[in-house]
């Protein structure tokens, strides 16, 4: 059995809220959501933000109301098959829209490449595999055995529907890069340039900013509440089974000095990868359309949003509440998925590098430092790239 961090009885706390309390808190979100979609303008950009993480937290909920009560179990079975489906069919979505050959038009309503059916359907085929793989994650002889090796109580609901959900997504999400080639937001985004389309869906530079902070304003409570606010634990306990502390000021600044030596180090490695894929003949991640998906950050203010929302969002979501139950590789391996919609193979070998070292932060003081790992390492990238310095921004 995995003991170095093994996980604490998932039993409630005494300091968790009444059910009434937890429905009306639900509630309370549920109607910010429905009320924002129907104002319309920058109120609908701000509910629309929280699409990106209220599927999760639902489910978690359920998972939790789920290992006490047959109903709740029942309906975060049927959400997690949704999910996946839901996740399987983004995918064929986005391959989809790659292998279009330009923009439709009225004579040639589906101008696809050539072999794309073909493609389409191993997409389709290949996602439905990878939630199938997912789903195995419910077998109690497979949670035993990966007990092994993750921090997961082999006998918690709450873990099997965790495990089945990172599993299934992580696969699911490298299924359109592993059949196109090439990562299928970059070959959106070359099909859109090419017809003169504005990238930021008429929001401009300052609106895409903002729906980034949209999304981490749900994304905090949402996570928070994912780790069982109200169903098992208390405020103070989320926060620190989520990792979310103050740290001390040396920890502030290893961190600092941490994301500049990460910086050094991964502008180094590109190089060498750079060359290495060259030699092997290995497309590379079309950086020129990259830096187009990621034009509206190309500022000063923009690196510190991106610094901000990517590097406190993403480690609370995947060092901070995955990454105590399903352990680093897994769940590095999660985060690095969920990049494979925008970078190839070589890029994204560097962030599960770089979430590595995120993680290996997270394990050895708190969340919160690794928040500050991360989202200085983005901001001194991007800055980088604005300010044109030499090699650090090719």
């Amino acid at each position: 059995m995995y003991t170095e961090s093994s996980p604490p009885p998932e039993s409630r706390s005494r300091l968790a809220l009444p059910n009434w309390q937890i429905g009306a808190g639900l509630g309370a979100l549920a109607v910010v959501f429905v009320l924002g979609l129907a104002l319309g303008g920058e109120a609908r950009s701000i509910a629309s933000a929280g699409l990106q993480v209220l599927p999760f937290m639902v489910l978690a909920v359920l998972a939790y109301l789920g290992s006490e009560r047959g109903w709740a179990k029942i309906l975060a079975l049927i959400w997690l098959v949704l999910l996946l489906g839901g996740m399987g069919l983004l995918a064929f979505g986005y391959g989809f829209a790659a292998l279009l050959n330009g923009l439709p038009t009225e004579a040639n309503p589906l101008p696809f490449v050539e072999g794309a059916p073909v493609r389409l359907l191993l997409i389709l085929l290949l996602t439905g595999l990878a939630g199938l793989v997912g789903l195995l994650g419910l077998v109690p002889a497979v949670r035993r055995a990966l007990s092994r090796f993750i921090p997961i109580d082999p006998d918690s609901f709450v873990h099997a529907v965790a495990l089945v959900a990172v599993v299934g997504l992580t696969l699911i999400s490298f299924v359109p890069l592993l059949v196109l080639g090439a990562p299928p937001l970059l070959s959106v985004i070359n099909n859109l340039t090419a017809g003169d389309l504005d990238l930021t869906g008429g929001r401009g530079d300052a609106g895409m900013l903002r729906d980034l902070l949209y999304g981490l304003m749900w994304l905090v409570p949402c996570a928070i509440i994912a780790v069982g606010l109200g169903v098992r634990r208390s405020f103070s306990e989320a926060l620190e089974r989520l990792g979310l502390v103050r740290p001390t000021l040396k920890q502030v600044l290893a961190a600092l000095g941490l994301a500049v030596l990460l910086v050094l180090a991964v502008s180094l490695l590109t190089q060498g990868i750079n060359w290495l894929w060259g030699l092997l003949g290995w497309p590379t991640t079309d950086t020129e359309a990259f830096g187009q998906l990621l034009g509206f950050a190309m500022s000063g203010v923009g690196a510190l949003v991106v610094g901000v929302t990517a590097g406190l969002g993403e480690e609370l979501a995947v060092r901070g509440a995955l990454q105590p139950r399903m352990g680093i590789l897994l769940s590095n391996l999660f985060f690095t998925s969920l990049h494979a919609y925008q970078y190839s193979w070589d890029a994204l070998l560097i962030v599960f590098l770089v979430g590595t070292a995120c993680g290996l932060v997270r394990k050895y003081s708190n969340t919160t430092t690794a928040a500050i790992v991360h989202g200085t390492y983005n901001f001194l990238l991007i800055m980088l790239s604005v300010l044109a310095v030499p090699w650090f921004s090719s």
